[in-house]
This record gives structure tokens, C-alpha cells and sequence, in this order.
């Protein structure tokens, strides 16, 4: 018997496939999964840029397909915002999310959409992680909203 954990592993799997490889609406992916938008995009991972970050050389993620399309790339060590320039500026939910996102390893990688491992890589991890108590405290925020949204999509089949 599959246990929960490896469950929710295999539907942030399909969610974050779904919305990285595929053109469909982040509502047409929700409603094909029988999702929230807010519960989908708690089980999405962020896509590797393939790039290293300019600043502290870390690999740059897209935390969304806005950011990707736009080549908006973020690095979760530093918080640096490629391509950030006046007119393609990252919006705030974008550096929100990025900053929501803490560092790899003060995640529970048990958690889906939280491991925060890019999709095409390893891990974005490397020596010198520091953490910062605000990334804590919005990770923490994250991890709440992770499990609320999780709540709601179980309570409501």
C-alpha cells in the first residue's frame, strides 16, 4: 500500500510536469487535477535556469512560466533578480515567491511542492547556505499555506 507521503510526492510530480511541460492555463491544469489554483501552485517546483547566479554563483531558478518566458531568472542564495530591468521588472509576487521559497535545506523535502529542487536539476543547494530569520519566518508562512491548501483540497472531495 503507496503511503501518503509518496502519494502527495507523485501529485506534486504530475502538477509540476503539467505546468512546466505542457501549454495548458494553470486553471485548465487545476481543474484536469481536481486542484485549487492555490493548491496547485503549492505543489509546483521551480524550473532550473541553467545558469549560474552573477552575485554568489548559485544556479538560478524560474520560480513561474512568467518568469521563464520573460528569462527572469531568481537565485534563492542571494535573492538576485536577473533581467530585472524598469520595463521587465519582476513583479512582487514573483520576488515574494523566490523569497518564500528559504533556502533548500531548511525545507522538509518529505513536503511536495516544498523541496524546492528545480526541475532538470539535482539541487540547487551549495557550500555556505546561509539562513536568514526572515526566510524562516516566510518559509514557515509557506509550510502553513501549503498545509491549508492541502486541507481544503482533501476536505472538499
Amino acid at each position: 500500500m503507496p503511503s501518503k507521503k509518496n502519494d502527495e510526492r507523485k501529485l506534486a510530480d504530475r502538477a509540476t510536469e503539467l505546468y512546466w511541460r505542457s501549454a495548458q492555463s494553470v486553471n485548465q491544469i487545476a481543474e484536469t487535477m481536481d486542484l485549487s489554483k492555490s493548491g496547485l501552485y503549492a505543489l509546483i517546483r521551480p524550473m532550473q535556469a541553467d545558469r549560474p547566479c552573477p552575485e554568489c554563483g548559485e544556479g538560478l531558478i524560474f520560480p513561474n512560466r512568467t518568469a521563464q518566458q520573460k528569462g527572469i531568472g531568481s537565485c534563492l542564495e542571494c535573492e538576485y533578480v536577473d533581467g530585472a530591468r524598469p520595463d521587465a521588472e519582476a513583479t512582487a509576487a514573483q520576488k515574494l515567491s523566490v523569497e518564500a521559497a528559504g533556502s533548500p535545506e531548511d525545507t522538509d523535502p518529505a513536503g511536495p511542492g516544498t523541496d524546492l529542487e528545480a526541475v532538470g536539476s539535482a539541487s540547487v543547494q551549495g557550500p555556505g547556505r546561509r539562513a536568514s530569520r526572515s526566510n524562516r519566518v516566510l518559509l514557515g508562512v509557506v509550510l502553513l499555506g501549503v498545509a491549508a491548501g492541502l486541507y481544503a483540497t482533501r476536505r472538499s472531495r
